[in-house]
C-alpha cells in the first residue's frame, strides 16, 4: 500500500459520519450571441487581440506559432487546445501565439466546454493532453508591475474564422 493509500484510509477509517453526496443544480451563464461575448471577454479580460482577416497558415516556429482552436467559451474568452504535435512546448515558449478557431465553435461557459471534452475521445486520441490559452501570460508583482511574456505567449491574436 501506498503513503497515499495508506493516509486516505486512515482519514476514511477516522470519519465517524458519513454523508451522501449533494445534488447540485447549477443556472450557467448563457449569453444571446456567445460571439459578442467572446470577443469582449478576449480583449478585457485576457488581453487577446480577436481579428477577423485571414489567418496565417498552421506554423509553429521559434518566435511565432500558430495552431487551430477545438472551441472558444464566451464567459471567460479561453480556447481549448488540444495537443496535436509530439512537442508541446511551442504552446507555451513562442513570444506570439496566432490562435484560429471557429465562430460556430464558441461555447457559453465552461460547464459547456468540460461537458464537450468529456463527450469527445477525440481530444486524447494520442497525446492525452489539452490546455485552455486565455491571451498571453501576464503576471504582476506586489508593487503592481504588470509584464507581459513572464511564462508563456507575449502575445495572443484569436482569428475568429
Amino acid at each position: 500500500m501506498s503513503s497515499k493509500e495508506n493516509i486516505l484510509n486512515r482519514i476514511r477509517n477516522a470519519s465517524t459520519e458519513k454523508f451522501e453526496k449533494a445534488e447540485i443544480s447549477i443556472d450557467a451563464i448563457t449569453y444571446p450571441d456567445p460571439v459578442t461575448q467572446f470577443i469582449n471577454a478576449c480583449k478585457t479580460v485576457s488581453g487577446a487581440e480577436v481579428s477577423f482577416d485571414t489567418p496565417p497558415s498552421d506554423d509553429i516556429r521559434g518566435e511565432s506559432s500558430t495552431v487551430r482552436g477545438a472551441f472558444g467559451v464566451a464567459e471567460n474568452g479561453c480556447i481549448w487546445i488540444p495537443q496535436t504535435e509530439a512537442d508541446r512546448s511551442y504552446l507555451f515558449a513562442s513570444e506570439h501565439l496566432d490562435i484560429i478557431v471557429a465562430k460556430t465553435d464558441i461555447l457559453n461557459n465552461m460547464h459547456e466546454a468540460y461537458e464537450r471534452i468529456a463527450a469527445s475521445e477525440e481530444y486524447f486520441k494520442e497525446y492525452k493532453f489539452g490546455t485552455f490559452i486565455s491571451g498571453p501570460s501576464k503576471t504582476a508583482d506586489i508593487e503592481g508591475a504588470l509584464v507581459y511574456g513572464a511564462q508563456a505567449a507575449r502575445s495572443v491574436t484569436v482569428y475568429l474564422t
